[in-house]
């Protein structure tokens, strides 16, 4: 079952990284041609998060330290979450008040 577990983890921090990759040049190109406000800064920071949360449930299942690990983990994609969706309810805000 750990191995399970440790699979889905090492496969969401996989995808956390290319977001934050996928962000960073984004943010690069966006600010290159004078784009300020976007949506990517928020999926930058809730990447980071995301990524952090996928670290520690990998140590939570490799280390003895089960519930200080699982806190963080739990914690960190729940900041992540916030962040995010917080990203989204500004962009659709902008996006509403230009249409």
């Amino acid at each position: 079952m750990s191995w399970l577990v440790i699979t889905t983890d090492v496969a969401c921090s996989l995808i956390a990284l290319f977001l934050l990759i996928l962000s960073l040049y984004t943010l690069t190109a966006m600010r290159a041609k004078g784009i300020r406000r976007s949506l990517w800064v928020p999926i930058l920071v809730s990447s980071i998060f995301f990524l952090l949360g996928s670290i520690f449930g990998i140590l939570e299942n490799l280390v003895n330290i089960t519930e200080e690990l699982e806190t963080l983990h739990h914690v960190s994609w729940l900041i992540g979450l916030g962040i995010l969706t917080y990203g989204v309810y500004t962009y659709f805000q902008m996006v509403r008040k230009a249409a």
